[in-house]
């Protein structure tokens, strides 16, 4: 049987591509924005990566292939960005069109695409019911909101997973999503010791005054996506280990 081939857009780090080379598929081509994540992914799957998907020749430049994998930019439908969707200011949000150009083109069997939860409620659903019926013209679609976590892999990140066939070739007639009945062998229950003397609360490390008014502060006047993620930490850690010093 014939390797499946496919193609990575917006690679990143790979994720897709090292996921569906053990699968026994080969990637045809791959590209990414980001020169620091083209020069990785070469050194780690020793082949080429392109750069921006808007400038690439689709008939000249993309391989026919039988799958085309999408993680496409998320800041423009995530909780943590300014959620501008299709009209993202730096045109993030359109990038969805150019994977459709390039499926209408190609027609790869398969299309397997990932992005943030948020993707499915952005805009009062609006949003992911123009993607699904502009998928849905060619492909039979089927969605999914999964985490690594669900099957047992220490890391807890949701995302939806959008998965399509071509309607010529039967659609995704047998196909379903896994169950979410997979647990981890090992949770964090079993490795903390309730009755330590040193376990504390961030709540009780941040009554230092020295510490809380600094850090605070600092949130306060950062209005950067970096000081957002402190701030929704810091209202969400449950507890840590050892203080240092200087707050003992």
């Amino acid at each position: 049987m014939a390797k499946l081939k496919f193609i990575d857009l917006f690679a990143g780090l790979g994720g897709f591509h090292l996921a569906l080379e053990k699968l026994g598929c080969e990637c045809v081509f791959a590209s990414e924005i980001q020169p620091e994540l083209q020069s990785l992914y070469e050194r780690n799957f020793g082949m080429k990566c392109s750069g921006d998907i808007n400038e690439i020749d689709i008939t000249k430049d993309i391989p026919d292939h039988d799958i085309l994998c999408a993680g496409f930019p998320c800041q423009p439908f995530s909780q943590a960005g300014k959620q501008q969707g299709f009209d993202d200011q730096k045109r993030r949000g359109n990038l969805f069109y150019k994977i459709w150009e390039i499926l209408e083109c190609k027609k790869p069997e398969f299309v397997f695409l990932e992005n943030v939860p948020n993707l499915k409620s952005h805009d009062n659903k609006n949003t992911y019911k123009v993607i699904y019926s502009t998928l849905s013209q060619l492909y039979d679609i089927q969605d999914d909101i999964i985490s690594p976590h669900y099957f047992g892999i220490p890391q807890h990140r949701t995302r939806i997973y959008i998965v399509g066939r071509l309607k010529s070739k039967g659609g995704l007639v047998g196909f379903n999503f896994p169950e979410h009945t997979e647990r981890p062998e090992c949770n964090i229950n079993d490795i903390l010791v309730p009755d330590d003397s040193d376990y504390m609360s961030l709540r009780q490390i941040t009554k230092g005054k020295f510490y809380q008014f600094n850090l605070s502060s600092c949130i306060r006047q950062q209005n950067s996506l970096t000081a957002q993620f402190v701030s929704f930490s810091l209202s969400n850690l449950a507890n840590i280990f050892y203080p240092p010093p200087f707050l003992q």
